[in-house]
């Protein structure tokens, strides 16, 4: 540093661990360092050092050892660093003659080394390029490929959020021919132009609307630059360059608007839909010709100093190659090159954005969720409440009104297909009405109390007004560490127990009052709290005083957490303005400072504030001793649930693991596996690492061991080696005791399958082995689960198709022996057993209907026990997003529940409305989900496709905001509900068939008619 500023524009690093966590340091060392990086303002480019010889990380598909992924990767994240390539590896160790001591050398990767120079380079040029000249291309994500889904991001308002960026931008220099009127205008500006979705216009009429293309030759030079086994494996799948894929008249078109300096444009497809029948055997599919064209395009014709990727997620992070550790002819790598990658990323996704951060080498941006508030009642459920407080009041007032109350409740009821919900879909009157009642309060308490998402959030806009009130007290609503729940504190206040309040929120209290109710009023008297105290500006000075206005007394609790909200809170949310600032500060070649990741509605609210480049945790210290006792809830409160359906505790359970869950969690989902098999972690007092495992006798456990099955996903299988070694040792040591085979379910279940193998003239030792695989996933190198592409691509039948999908794609065994080995028999045997497929959630900041995944994984596992088993397993989701009050529901139970709450809440979908074309395509993207859930699990009613039907495609004034934000939307929505009913998953009347084939029919002529339209704004 001189005179404050620095001497040097990049800093590089090649040293292991962290400088500022105290894992393997002291804690004074760490404190010093703590502000050193931020002090000096440049970016930290993290070159790796591998403990692995250079030839074991070559032939090696998972890249880098797990001690690799803990010390040289997840530590440096700490401190804001960068994340690129392995640039030395470990080649001699010798002992020194004179003192003995060991002595390691690494050499350089030299070709690594290269990449790491060059990247830093780019990366230190932007601190030097005036703004006016800088080049910055602005990625919109696309899949599905779709023009009603351009720009898609979870919880975020993307073009919103790009026309922030280019205000912002504009400000600061850069040049722009035109600032868009608005998100919207800048959505139009971009739907003129070539799109990925190639049905609205001929061939002739993309090539004038391409912003450009690249030509045969072009294209040929930098496919040669590629090593020999891409270009051997790309031409295998998509012919000779330039493939067909977007190639017009020998030319791949690229897709986007230059506006000035700034290119926008949209991810090109990654392939799948172009070649549906890849999907059944190629899970690792190389990308189309046009893919890396467009990349090269955007780095060497447009010479974009500078890319950013707009929102979770796009599919350049999930291409082919080595989990973490990329080689030269690892996909992300030849795509992304050496452009400095800038990535706006939602704050509760630590684990895809993580993927980001270390197979395309970006800069996180993190960005807040959307804010959180109460779902509240609505319509039919409205009126059943209304008449439930009738009856209530008949009870103390008038009981001879009571068996025509009855009768009414009961009406409404069904009409409202709550008996469905209830596990009542006969006609008849409950027996026990009252205990009836009671449960019918209860759910309906309990759907109004849930929390859903108010629209979507923008780039470096924090909430303000009621917006902000609702936030602090969905913020607030769990404890924070030592900062207790308002919400409790407000029941404890008044004298009520609130643990029973959640427990019976349907039983009436000497009051006359339901406990749902007296919730309800204790959730209003949070809000009107925090409003005062937001009038006042959250003066700490005056908690007392709001506490008196508004509650009549102060409590010592209730003062804690305002007193949290006025000195923590309230700043760190406004401080959400920093998106922005630190995306230009990003471009400007200057350092973005790290900071924790997670769900903040969980309890978590302490990660804030936002725009930092998030960290997720050290694998080497999951499960935590929290997440120990979250796990151990949840796996106690599946048995039971399975006991009160079943009679007897499963055998065989199923499970689908996700490294995002594990790193937000610390890991409650491995914790709760442990528990099934019986086991417990050991953890290092100092550091608080997991040391290993450590049986639990049976006479403690008090139970059987149950035989547990996993689904891991690619990112775990990459983030977590570890623990995949610690799951796979836990297996073998529990497979192998000597125990009662109805008190150990998982050597019963061996044993037989040992004995099985041999007398088929296995080898007793590999028998062994195959016997004790549990632990399946992608194909080394590859992503995903496969069913959400083969439904998208509409490429199926029935749940045979799904199955044989889920096994192509997931039938990879891993342990600490294996490393994806292919076994696709083992794994549709083991799915054929499953008594239960289970996956957890953890926060209701995202849903099982946000996400084409998790109908995917989870979804696909129930879709492939049914095919290969016959029946369907038990189906369970695991709800910890309260982690001191876990609960299990059947997926059926869940997905009425999201139905309810959120997907037809009138609430949610007008909060959308104000996000215009954004808002109509997660809306659309909503209607998808909940057809492959509906495809793979089965939990779609009737009733329920009706009253989607109804609210989405043919209502009018939808219709009509549709037609005029995203018309492409609406043609999505008719569609698949079309869909369900020709393939006989949804049965309604033929009326209803009519009226959606109209509502088609009309927005696709009126498509058409917008495509003349926009011809004549490009002058065509």
């Amino acid at each position: 540093m001189r005179d404050g500023r620095p001497l040097v524009d990049v800093l590089i690093n090649l040293l292991m661990f962290s400088i500022t966590m105290n894992v393997q340091r002291s804690e004074v060392v760490a404190r010093e360092n703590k502000g050193i990086l931020e002090k000096l303002g440049i970016p930290v480019i993290q070159g790796i050092t591998t403990l692995s010889t250079k030839d074991e990380w070559e032939s090696n598909l998972q890249g880098l050892n797990p001690m690799d992924v803990s010390i040289s990767v997840a530590m440096p994240e700490f401190d804001g660093a960068l994340i690129t390539v392995p640039v030395a590896a470990r080649e001699v160790t010798e002992i020194d003659p004179v003192t003995g001591a060991s002595i390691t050398k690494y050499l350089p990767i030299t070709e690594r080394l290269t990449k790491l120079i060059s990247l830093s380079l780019r990366w230190a040029k932007l601190r030097h390029i005036p703004n006016e000249k800088k080049k910055i291309a602005i990625i919109f994500h696309n899949y599905p490929p779709r023009n009603d889904n351009i720009g898609c991001a979870f919880g975020l308002d993307s073009p919103a959020s790009v026309w922030n960026i280019l205000h912002n931008l504009q400000e600061a220099g850069y040049k722009l021919d035109y600032l868009p009127e608005d998100g919207q205008a800048l959505m139009k500006d971009v739907l003129d132009r070539v799109t990925n979705d190639r049905r609205w216009a001929s061939p002739e009429e993309l090539v004038q609307r391409a912003v450009d293309s690249v030509s045969l030759e072009q294209y040929s030079g930098w496919f040669r630059e590629l090593p020999g086994e891409v270009r051997e494996k790309m031409i295998e799948s998509w012919g000779e360059p330039p493939g067909e894929v977007f190639c017009y008249g020998g030319k791949l078109l690229i897709p986007g608007i230059i506006n000035g300096n700034i290119f926008i444009g949209l991810q090109p497809p990654r392939g799948f839909l172009d070649d549906p029948t890849s999907i059944y055997h190629s899970p690792d599919l190389p990308v189309p010709h046009h893919y890396l064209a467009y990349y090269r395009w955007i780095r060497d014709v447009f010479r974009a100093d500078a890319v950013m990727h707009i929102g979770k997620h796009g599919s350049l992070e999930w291409l082919p190659g080595k989990g973490v550790g990329l080689s030269a002819s690892c996909y992300p790598d030849m795509v992304i090159s050496d452009l400095p990658n800038i990535y706006p990323y939602i704050i509760n996704n630590p684990g895809e954005g993580t993927q980001a951060k270390r197979r395309s080498y970006c800069c996180i941006i993190d960005h807040l969720v959307p804010v959180m508030h109460n779902a509240d009642t609505y319509e039919e459920m409205a009126e059943v409440e209304k008449q439930l407080e009738d009856y209530y009041q008949a009870k103390t007032q008038d009981p001879a009104k009571l068996p025509y109350l009855q009768k009414l409740v009961w009406e409404k009821v069904c009409e409202a297909k709550l008996n469905h919900d209830l596990g009542l879909a006969t006609d008849d009157t409950p027996a026990d009405f009252e205990a009836f009642v009671e449960e019918l309060h209860g759910y309906l308490s309990e759907l109004k109390d849930t929390q859903i998402r108010d629209g979507l959030h923008i780039l470096g806009e924090p909430p303000t007004g009621s917006r902000l009130v609702e936030f602090l007290v969905a913020l607030t609503r769990l404890a924070n560490g030592e900062v207790p729940s308002l919400r409790q504190s407000l029941a404890e206040m008044q004298g009520y127990d609130y643990e029973q309040l959640l427990a019976n929120r349907g039983k009436l209290n000497p009051s006359g009052k339901t406990n749902g109710q007296v919730l309800e009023e204790i959730h209003h008297l949070s809000l009107d709290l925090v409003s005062r105290f937001n009038e006042v500006n959250f003066d700490e000075c005056l908690v007392n005083s709001v506490c008196e206005e508004i509650l009549g007394q102060t409590d010592p609790r209730v003062e804690k957490t305002l007193l949290y909200i006025a000195q923590v809170l309230a700043g760190r949310i406004a401080a959400t303005t920093d998106e922005l600032t630190h995306t230009r500060e990003a471009l400007g070649g200057q350092f973005v400072p790290p900071g924790p990741s997670g769900a903040p509605t969980r309890g978590m609210a302490n990660i804030l504030p936002t725009g930092r480049n998030f960290y997720s945790v050290d694998p080497k210290a999951i499960p935590s001793p929290a997440a120990w006792k979250v796990g151990v809830e949840l796996a106690d409160n599946l048995l039971a649930r399975y006991i009160s359906d079943e009679g007897h505790y499963p055998e065989n359970v199923g499970m689908v693991i996700w490294g995002t869950g594990v790193m937000r969690t610390k890991g409650d989902d491995i914790a709760e596996i442990l528990y099934l098999l019986g086991v417990r972690p050991v953890w290092q007092p100092q550091s608080g690492r997991v040391m290993g495992i450590e049986v639990i006798p049976l006479e403690e456990l008090k139970r059987p061991r149950i035989d547990v099955t996993l689904r891991i996903s690619g990112l775990f299988r990459d983030a977590f080696p570890n623990i995949v070694t610690m799951l796979d040792e836990a297996i073998e040591k529990i497979a192998f005791l000597d125990e009662p085979p109805d008190q150990n379910f998982i050597a019963k279940h061996v044993q037989e399958e040992i004995t099985n193998k041999v007398k088929e003239g296995i080898d007793p030792e590999q028998a062994k082995e195959e016997a004790c695989y549990r632990i399946f996933g992608c194909k080394p190198g590859a992503y995903g689960a496969g069913v959400s592409n083969l439904i998208d691509a509409q490429n199926w039948q029935d749940e045979k198709d799904l199955g044989q999908v889920y096994v192509v794609w997931g039938g990879y065994a891993y342990g600490k022996k294996q490393y994806g080995k292919v076994v696709p028999e083992i794994f549709k045997r083991r799915l054929s057993q499953l008594d239960v497929a289970l996956q957890n959630v953890d926060n209701r900041e995202y849903d099982m209907m946000d996400s084409d995944d998790f109908y995917s994984y989870h979804g696909g596992m129930i879709a492939a026990v049914r095919a290969f088993k016959g029946e369907n397993p038990r189906a369970y989701i695991g709800d910890s997003s309260d982690p001191e009050r876990v609960k299990t529901r059947s997926t059926a139970e869940e997905a009425k529940h999201v139905f309810r709450s959120r997907v037809l809440n009138p609430k949610w979908l007008k909060s959308m409305q104000k996000h215009g074309y954004k808002g109509a395509a997660d809306i659309s993207r909503a209607v998808d989900n909940v057809f492959g859930w509906d495809a793979t699990a089965e939990v779609m009613e009737d009733w329920m496709y009706e009253q989607l039907a109804q609210k989405y495609a043919l209502d009018k004034e939808m219709q009509e905001w549709l037609k005029k934000v995203n018309p492409y939307a609406l043609q999505n929505i008719a569609e698949r509900l079309l869909e369900a009913i020709e393939r006989g998953m949804w049965k309604t009347t033929s009326q209803m068939k009519e009226d959606l084939r109209d509502v088609y029919l009309d927005v696709e002529g009126e498509l058409e008619e917008s495509q003349e339209k926009s011809k004549e704004r490009l002058g065509l």
